[in-house]
């Protein structure tokens, strides 16, 4: 069987979200990764009467040998969501990281107010998974966030019983992904001194956001240098 890499993923840019040329994130790896750091997703999914409904929660993803892309979830089924997998809707994904507000104050020279952040969003259909295929995700979920647990336990830990009844009360999906846009507004059209003024002024904050947000563009302007 042959392996394929998240290189040879393939990725179509359609004009579904808004982002400037200089802003767009194009590399399959950045977006593959950042999906995977940033796990805890905003999913929407449209009604029979046209209504958006969406739902935050924690999604895997996961990239098959044969290179398909699929993003994995559960919800409640008290969740109005839990009526709409399966139809041929398409479903939006999105996944956010750092943010930050930008003061015009910081450049040199009259300008406005901006936000720097980062992003992906991921169109797709869904499919609702088996019994079998919910007990095999929620099994790598517990494993996967449960690393940092001084006490972790596991789906194993509980008995088998006892997990099939909670699991009555949820439905798992996936949602193979068809086409994905990423967005790094992180002041790339700036010049080195209004950009290095960005980042001072970032790290003067004592919010997390936007310290991670500095980190984002040290490291990019740092790469597009070399």
């Amino acid at each position: 069987m042959t392996t394929i890499t998240d290189d040879q993923l393939p990725v179509v840019y359609t004009p579904t979200m808004y982002v400037p040329k200089h802003f767009q994130e194009n590399d399959r790896k950045e977006l593959l990764q950042f999906m995977r750091e940033h796990s805890f997703a905003l999913l929407v999914l449209t009604n029979e009467a046209g209504v958006p409904i969406a739902t935050h929660l924690p999604i895997k993803l996961q990239v098959d040998a044969d290179g398909t892309a699929l993003l994995i979830g559960h919800i409640s089924k008290a969740n109005q969501l839990a009526t709409l997998f399966g139809k041929q809707t398409p479903a939006l994904a999105v996944f956010s990281g750092p943010h930050a507000y930008i003061s015009s104050s910081w450049y040199d020279h009259v300008n406005v107010p901006t936000w720097n952040y980062l992003s992906v969003q991921v169109y797709g259909r869904t499919r609702v998974l088996t019994d079998e295929e919910t007990l095999a995700l929620l099994r790598t979920q517990v494993d996967k966030y449960e690393t940092a647990s001084a006490c972790p336990v596991s789906i194993e830990s509980m008995t088998e019983a006892y997990v099939r009844q909670q699991m009555k009360g949820l439905i798992a999906f996936e949602l193979t992904i068809e086409t994905m846009q990423g967005a790094a507004k992180l002041s790339q059209n700036r010049d080195d001194v209004n950009h290095a003024a960005i980042v001072k002024q970032l790290r003067q904050r004592d919010d997390v956001e936007s310290h991670r947000v500095a980190d984002e563009m040290e490291k990019r302007r740092e790469g597009n240098s070399k």
